[in-house]
């Protein structure tokens, strides 16, 4: 079988062909995936572009708002249960009753954290929309849309481990592009008669529903989502969630900092709509983060060799390293190019653009690290993130500009460092253990 396959074979005792065989075909296999999904994530960053072209910047600052927010109660309602699904799924997938079982124990937990996650994030979505000017009708109408998206995502999150730790390539890639392709011909449709932030996010919600209805379908026939919950599973993942939770709420705040701090010191829908558009050319990563959620990530999760394992990560990490300089010495030399995908509303943010890629660098290889750690379950110590970014944020605050989107996204990229750093050291403590208990 592949390396990437459900089950990883030795590699001693091996002919030569074998092995040459083995590789080709697992660079066929990444090799599909990406370019699938290099199509996948170009057409969402079609609808992405074709929003920021579109509209007004007041609008696009409401979009990117309750773009963000939604953003924040995903990542605060999965506290732990990502970590606990891939670290359990990887032992037990292959049985579709106790597989069953600890899906349906994570949605049950994952929804109790959602409904937490609604009573925090509702009250922040709407003061910063109406301070920066949404109407009450209109805000309302937002929070209504990206609440109803979020509870699609509270199951489609979950289910979407099945496929993955199955290494069922091709269901995702069917999924993935079918909710991509249905966004944005909705959009460019709509585009041509009424389109604004609200309209938008509603799409967006309509594609989730309609890949939540595919995965769903899908999952009934690989797993038995009749099985009870696991009193066990359960156990694990609330502690998960009780070592995870403070880093967690502060890395779910970190990821979103610049439209926090934009939002909170510009005054300015135009500088929000500013730090929204050029994220959309940062979604370059969305290819990369894709590859490792569904390919790699798994794989190094079910690896039981220290052979393969040190392999794998140093193949990953050097991949997503590579890719990212590529984007970076890109935007530095053709910086135009770059920005003439935005429009010439956004055509003056040269310096910004290299900050928010170079922050977005930072950023992949941090989060590449953590998804490995994460998938072997390497987070003991993982709380240090807080104090040691907190420590260097709090060093930055006499030097930055808050109320300019230089000054934000200068801070954003510097304030990644402690992160990285962080995630190095639970790799290598990672490995150290888990070549003591090999033996």
């Amino acid at each position: 079988m592949s390396l990437f396959g459900p089950i990883s074979q030795p590699l001693m005792g091996e002919g030569t062909a074998p092995i040459i065989r083995r590789a080709f075909q697992q660079a066929k296999i990444v090799g599909n995936f990406a370019v699938v999904q290099a199509v996948v994530q170009m057409i969402g960053f079609l609808s992405g572009i074709l929003l920021v072209r579109t509209l007004e910047q007041r609008d696009y600052a409401y979009f990117t708002i309750a773009n963000t927010m939604q953003g924040t109660l995903n990542v605060l309602a999965d506290i732990g249960i990502s970590v606990g699904l891939v670290s359990i799924g990887g032992r037990v997938w292959q049985d579709r009753h106790r597989f069953g079982q600890l899906v349906n124990t994570a949605l049950t937990v994952r929804k109790k954290l959602g409904a937490v996650a609604i009573l925090v994030v509702t009250p922040v979505l709407y003061f910063l929309l109406v301070r920066n000017g949404a109407p009450f009708f209109y805000t309302t109408v937002l929070i209504v849309v990206v609440l109803a998206g979020f509870l699609i995502q509270l199951s489609l999150s979950v289910l979407a481990v099945v496929p993955r730790l199955r290494s069922d390539i091709a269901r995702i890639q069917s999924i993935d592009l079918t909710g991509a392709l249905a966004r944005l011909l909705v959009l460019l449709a709509l585009m041509y008669f009424f389109l604004n932030a609200g309209v938008a996010i509603m799409v967006a919600t309509a594609a989730l529903l309609l890949q939540c209805a595919m995965l769903r379908k899908y999952v009934a026939g690989v797993i038995d989502l009749s099985a009870p919950e696991n009193a066990e599973d359960r156990a694990a993942m609330f502690g998960f969630v009780r070592k995870l939770a403070a880093n967690a709420v502060f890395f779910c705040l970190q990821g979103q900092i610049t439209v926090f701090l934009i939002s909170f010191f510009a005054h300015s829908a135009s500088a929000i709509a500013e730090v929204g558009a050029l994220g959309r050319l940062a979604m370059i990563f969305a290819v990369l983060s894709n590859l490792l959620t569904n390919v790699f990530v798994p794989a190094f999760a079910r690896c039981q060799s220290t052979r393969k394992l040190r392999w794998l990560y140093t193949a990953i990490i050097g991949g997503v390293g590579a890719f990212g300089l590529v984007v970076l010495c890109g935007a530095a030399i053709f910086p135009e190019q770059f920005l003439f995908l935005l429009g010439n509303k956004y055509f003056h943010l040269h310096r910004e653009l290299l900050l928010i890629v170079g922050g977005a660098v930072l950023s992949s290889l941090a989060g590449t690290f953590w998804a490995l750690n994460a998938s072997r379950a390497w987070v003991a110590g993982s709380w240090l993130y807080i104090p040691l970014t907190l420590a260097t944020q709090i060093a930055l605050v006499p030097y930055t500009d808050f109320s300019s989107v230089k000054g934000v996204l200068t801070f954003n990229l510097l304030s990644a460092i402690p992160n990285l750093l962080l995630n190095i050291v639970l790799s290598y403590r990672g490995f150290r253990s888990f070549q003591s208990a090999r033996g």
